[in-house]
């Protein structure tokens, strides 16, 4: 697992309610690095929930010191 680091982990709890074969998700998931939580009741939700994380978060990956992207 090298080249990974905690700015882009996340934590996702899926409720008892969820079922995937039915498009049924709700659920937690928490971004490691800021501890931000946000809850989700669809896939969009959740999609939603990484994207504005990972736009938040200090690109502190070896990668992406040289990155000109902002």
């Amino acid at each position: 697992m090298t080249n990974f680091h905690h700015a882009g982990a996340f934590v996702v709890q899926f409720r008892e309610v969820t079922d995937f074969e039915r498009g049924r998700v709700e659920g937690r998931v928490e971004h490691i690095a800021s501890g931000r939580v946000a809850y989700f009741t669809s896939m969009e939700e959740l999609r939603e929930a990484f994207a504005q994380s990972s736009k938040s978060a200090p690109a502190e990956h070896p990668k992406s010191r040289g990155s000109t992207a902002g």
